[in-house]
């Protein structure tokens, strides 16, 4: 085998040992990047190597194999770095709607990203080009499936495995209890699956009109309406379709009540290793096939991953990849055109231990750093992005559970997070007064009083400076951590290799 890489396409290596020299390449390259910087978690010593501007790095090699030259570019992105986040991404309009791979970057100010999951591509109705792939994005379940799935933990640690997403929904009324499991997330299966049951958020759209079925639409943990007619899918909540037939009228719609409280738990199933857990344990997913590679050695099974179309199964195309290093780091990519048996056997000469693919031919597209390495031929459904920011992001845990809600940044050496999540961890009560603009939140006989901006706050009615001030970002308040966490009886840790703050408290 012999190789040709292109850095960035300024130049090129030629020679024997390709695979080891791209090995020595990253390392002098990650080395070259490293500045550490001291920084303190309010009050307390931390130092990092992460960079504002690094980790993700983007190249071409050509591979040769069975007499045959194929075009590799991709793009490697550090998993560690607390800039840096995977996630998948849908259309602006929602699930079932497209829109170009340029403009889901732009939107999503993303460093670098690959065209994402398989989707009915020709469907007539443009709002119904639906994903045909389980995704998930920051422990929320984006829509259901079973699948080959590449996914990132919330240890930042990134897997290729068989994967199931799915939830149980539990509803409380007059200290009664019903539990139920939704079909699916976000999908839907056709006006003659009357008895369908379906879980609706945001990521869907707007609005959920599908006929034949009720609409239970809940907002912030709370049955706020139950309609047969259109129902509008609240920012803080979502709507679940009932499809109207005897037994679900009988065993499930009358036991839903406005005023009703409703809880979820997203699970993952690894089918690989048996394993089942909180869906907030991942902090992406998104799941395609067929998987390529396993232990850096070639793994093509079509009928093991659920595929029978000889454009998968035989022919020759442009084709798009997700896969993992011998680092841990992620690799998006796209290969020239080949077989997915030759992608494979390519993707293993290349040192990855593990690789799936994803949607080719003229959905394949790959992006870096403001400009398109590979157009896409059509519109997309969903993409897989690497989003950077310009504030490191703060991963927040309570007790061992991991919040979900929204990542914390660091300011100005300040840890920043947001609120609600955490209160709600440490069973704190809390109100937002609009007019006054002012968060209250008491614990265990303490209070404290927030305003945004404002570099002091109120602690049992005492004036105290703040480090940083309380501030809202995009509609959400965000607080400083160590500060609120520590008045109100909680002990912060700091993990730097994960940029996570670990909060301990008794209840």
């Amino acid at each position: 085998m012999t190789g040709i890489l292109h850095r960035n396409g300024a130049g090129g290596m030629t020679g024997y040992g390709f695979k080891q020299r791209m090995r020595r390449r990253r390392l002098a390259l990650a080395l070259s990047l490293a500045v550490t910087t001291g920084i303190a978690l309010d009050g307390g010593a931390w130092t990092h190597t992460a960079s504002a501007n690094g980790g993700v790095d983007y190249e071409t090699a050509t591979i040769g194999y069975a007499g045959k030259n194929f075009t590799v570019q991709m793009v490697t992105v550090d998993l560690k770095n607390p800039f840096l986040r995977v996630e998948p991404v849908i259309a602006s309009g929602g699930i079932g709607h497209v829109e170009s791979l340029s403009s889901m970057t732009e939107r999503t100010e993303a460093a670098a990203a690959v065209n994402g999951t398989f989707f009915d591509a020709y469907a007539a109705d443009e709002t119904q080009k639906y994903p045909n792939g389980l995704m998930l994005r920051a422990g929320e379940i984006m829509r259901s499936g079973e699948n080959q799935t590449f996914a990132v933990s919330v240890d930042k640690v990134p897997i290729i495995n068989k994967l199931k997403l799915g939830m149980t929904v539990t509803v409380k009324h007059n200290g009664d209890a019903y539990s139920f499991s939704p079909w699916g997330v976000n999908t839907y299966y056709g006006a003659e699956a009357y008895d369908q049951v379906i879980w609706y958020t945001r990521d869907f759209g707007e609005k959920v009109s599908f006929p034949g079925g009720t609409k239970v639409v809940v907002s912030n943990g709370i049955i706020t309406e139950i309609t047969d007619g259109e129902a509008t899918i609240p920012e803080d909540g979502q709507v679940c379709f009932i499809g109207h037939t005897d037994g679900n009228k009988k065993y499930m719609l009358s036991k839903l009540h406005v005023g009703d409280e409703v809880f979820v738990e997203a699970k993952v199933e690894n089918k690989d290793s048996g394993d089942t857990g909180l869906a907030g344990g991942w902090d992406a997913a998104i799941g395609v096939g067929p998987k390529l590679v396993t232990n850096g050695a070639v793994d093509v099974d079509f009928a093991r991953d659920g595929f029978d179309d000889p454009k998968i199964t035989s022919s020759s195309n442009v084709r798009s990849f997700v896969g993992i290093d011998e680092q841990k780091r992620l690799v998006l990519g796209t290969v020239s055109s080949s077989t997915i048996s030759q992608m494979a056997n390519v993707l293993a000469e290349l040192g990855l231990t593990d690789a799936m693919n994803l949607d080719g031919g003229a959905s394949s597209g790959l992006f870096y750093e403001g400009a398109l390495k590979r157009t896409p031929g059509r519109l997309l459904s969903n993409a897989l992005v690497v989003k950077r920011y310009d504030e490191p992001q703060v991963q927040v845990v309570v007790n061992g559970k991991f919040i979900t809600e929204y990542r914390g940044f660091i300011r100005n050496n300040t840890t920043m997070a947001p609120f609600r999540g955490i209160f709600e961890a440490i069973d704190a009560f809390f109100t937002w007064n609009n007019d006054e603009r002012t968060l209250s939140v008491q614990r265990d006989g303490k209070q404290i009083v927030l305003r945004p901006d404002e570099a002091t706050a109120l602690v049992d009615g005492q004036t105290v400076k703040l480090e940083e001030p309380a501030t809202i970002v995009d509609g959400h308040m965000y607080i400083p951590l160590r500060f609120v966490a520590e008045t109100l009886g909680a002990k912060v840790q700091w993990n730097q290799e994960l940029y996570r703050a670990e909060l301990t408290v008794s209840k």
